[in-house]
């Protein structure tokens, strides 16, 4: 069924959804709200949101969906109650989907059994990687490792800090925390992006395992729809995603999460190679 639902859900990316990104980036685009975080959302974020909402309901009769754009404290409750929870970013990276030439923007969804992801697909129109234009990343639970258009991604069995970047992503603030500091110091580079300026939270996490897991991705607490999604295709290449006391972030525990104004935030937590996560965890206790 894993397959299915994949397969079905490229479809609609690929389809329905592609011809929404492309009509709204070619002139047809309407902020429809200027969000109190200083986020917004188009009428694009709202159609595709509506048609994953109507169309994975369909797909898995009783499941629930998280959906950036209509998320409630009452889907909220549902979860710690539901076996099937599907989670949709309908455009992770308004920002850029705003910018003309700014093509960081992406499309996902996952889908939780029992809060731990089983299924995830991760569609990025625009964004260009070694010479490709367009990538779908994917996930499921009953292969081996994840894809990147189509194609297995092969990652390095044995990395260390000092071979690889560091990508911190600090939202508002313009400085580093400690925490970050510390694993930016055991890098052989750093840089600090934003989501302000344009920078997709789910494609960061998704280039981890794009570059052979030869890159660590920090993230301070964000919303559940802009980690999960990639953060599972992370851990299918064979890293990982923990907080900072090295727990793993699946299966996810509500406990973990802070609601807050129609808003589901997980802690601070780290992605890489599982080899880096060790030296991270022991520069972490030591500082």
């Amino acid at each position: 069924m894993l397959e299915e639902l994949r397969d079905r859900i490229k479809e609609i990316m690929l389809g329905e959804v592609k011809r929404i990104i492309f009509n709204t980036r070619n002139g047809n685009m309407t902020v429809v709200e200027e969000k109190k975080d200083g986020d917004s959302a188009t009428n694009a974020d709202i159609e595709i949101g509506k048609i994953f909402v109507n169309k994975l309901s369909e797909l898995l009769p009783g499941s629930i969906i998280i959906n950036e754009e209509d998320f409630n404290e009452n889907v909220f409750k549902k979860i710690k109650s539901t076996r099937f929870v599907w989670v949709v970013d309908p455009i992770d990276g308004t920002k850029a989907f705003r910018t003309d030439g700014n093509n960081e923007y992406c499309v996902a969804v996952a889908l939780l059994d029992n809060l731990r992801p089983v299924l995830s697909v991760v569609y990025v129109p625009e964004y260009e990687l070694r010479e490709e234009k367009g990538l779908i990343f994917e996930a499921i639970d009953t292969e081996n490792g994840a894809k990147l258009n189509g194609k297995t991604i092969e990652v390095d069995t044995d990395i260390k800090c000092r071979n690889i970047a560091c990508v911190n992503h600090i939202h508002r603030d313009v400085k580093l925390n400690k925490t970050e500091e510390i694993v930016s110091d055991l890098c052989n580079s750093s840089e600090t992006i934003r989501a302000y300026e344009g920078h997709s939270t789910l494609i960061n996490y998704a280039l981890v395992s794009a570059d052979r897991l030869q890159r660590v991705f920090t993230r301070r607490g964000a919303n559940i729809w802009d980690i999960v999604q990639s953060a599972y295709i992370v851990e299918k290449t064979g890293g990982e995603v923990f907080y900072l006391d090295g727990r793993g972030i699946f299966p996810i525990r509500i406990e973990d999460l802070t609601f807050n104004d129609n808003k589901l935030i997980m802690n601070f937590n780290i992605a890489c190679a599982k080899s880096v996560k060790e030296e991270i965890i022991c520069a972490l206790n030591n500082g």
